[in-house]
């Protein structure tokens, strides 16, 4: 089908009246990340049973139509790995499309290669090769190609098919249930949101931290958080990873000791000593059971050696049995983590724990036994 180019709010408003009764939503998004803490949203595509169209959120400024169009209840929200669309649209819309159904999800839980890619997917169900021409094109430049705009089409031209087939096979399969949680916690806008207390963790290098150290890694990752987000800049240019490290662990105590760290320079001590010292600062002032704790991964013994074995065993059997790959379901990590008796992973909610994790938690307390007949492995 064709699709309209909308850059006007008149133009977005008829649109979103013309498509208010549709039964399906397709959406996707183009945005430029280099230079800023927030996503710039470049282009939204949006895709029903009877019409399309490119958005440029550059051009309108009031989305109110866009956005009673997400709180449809009656229209399927279709999506392909949507969390950083849905990020945002929350952060710049703050609004989230519901209800919504997540095309790689659905893949996943009916034996596709784990976290299949569109493309890959458009050419194991549509039969159709898409274009890679404009995987890297700047979609926050004016005025966007015809071949730019048909390439963004692409991203949802074909998700109506894709979800109808893949609905169709979940209902067979007795499998839609399996994901429903899933789908649910993507229109939650706590999944959106800073968590400042878990900063920490995605820090290169953390690893080798504890205790006072890692409480100032901690304390300089907030600050360098809330400083990119007023600032509106990536947080490598606020402060990079390395160099909080070694802050953290070396702990100056004013601008000379500062300036020795890492690759740090006399300009930046200058500009931004003071803040990072009175963030040092206090953080010691912080008692010991404020500070953050790694993770603490014990070393399995034999015997759990052995159980992490059978359930690994268990594993391959229900992942055979439902045609679903393996790395799909469960890794070796999460599995060490039942057997120490840690409930808080993917294992124990969700379609996961419908599938696997249930029978797992199962053999674990006796309830459940692996037996081998006749060279088939099978569990009762």
């Amino acid at each position: 089908m064709n699709y309209l180019y909308i850059d006007t709010n008149e133009s977005l408003k008829i649109f979103c009246e013309q498509i208010r009764d549709c039964r399906f939503c397709a959406l996707d998004t183009e945005f430029v990340r280099e230079k800023t803490y927030y996503p710039v949203l470049s282009l939204i595509q949006l895709a029903t049973e009877t019409r399309q169209a490119c958005i440029d959120p550059l051009a309108i400024d009031d989305f109110t139509p866009l956005v009673e169009i997400f709180n449809v209840p009656s229209m399927v929200k279709i999506l392909h790995s949507p969390g950083q669309d849905l990020e945002l649209f929350y952060q710049q819309l703050n609004a989230l499309p519901q209800p919504i159904f997540d095309t790689q999800l659905a893949a996943a839980v009916l034996g596709y290669a784990n976290q299949i890619g569109y493309a890959d997917l458009v050419k194991r169900v549509c039969s159709v090769q898409l274009e890679k021409k404009y995987t890297r094109a700047n979609w926050s430049r004016r005025p966007l190609s015809k071949g730019e705009l048909d390439y963004a089409m692409d991203d949802v031209r074909y998700l109506i098919e894709i979800y109808q087939q893949l609905h169709s096979q979940l209902q067979e399969k007795g499998r839609l249930e399996w994901i429903q949680a899933d789908l649910e916690k993507l229109s939650k806008p706590d999944a959106y949101q800073v968590d400042f207390s878990s900063l920490w963790k995605r820090l290169k290098g953390v690893q080798r931290l504890k205790g006072a150290a890692l409480n100032n890694a901690d304390q300089l990752c907030r600050w360098r958080e809330q400083l990119a987000i007023q600032k509106n800049r990536p947080r490598r240019w606020i402060i990079k990873d390395e160099d909080i490290v070694d802050i953290a662990r070396f702990k100056p105590g004013n601008h000379e000791e500062l300036a020795q760290i890492g690759n740090l320079s006399a300009e930046y001590v200058k500009k931004n000593g003071n803040a990072i010292l009175q963030v040092l600062s206090q953080a010691a002032q912080m008692r010991p059971d404020q500070y953050p704790k790694q993770t603490d991964f014990k070393q399995l013994n034999n015997q759990q050696q052995a159980i992490a074995d059978c359930l690994m065993a268990l594993c391959r059997l229900v992942s055979e049995q439902n045609e679903i790959a393996l790395a799909s379901v469960a890794t070796k990590k999460e599995l060490d983590q039942l057997i120490l008796g840690k409930r808080d992973n993917k294992l124990c909610s969700g379609w996961r724990y419908e599938m696997l994790g249930q029978h797992l938690l199962e053999f674990l307390e006796g309830g459940l036994s692996l037996r081998c007949h006749q060279g088939q492995l099978n569990f009762k």
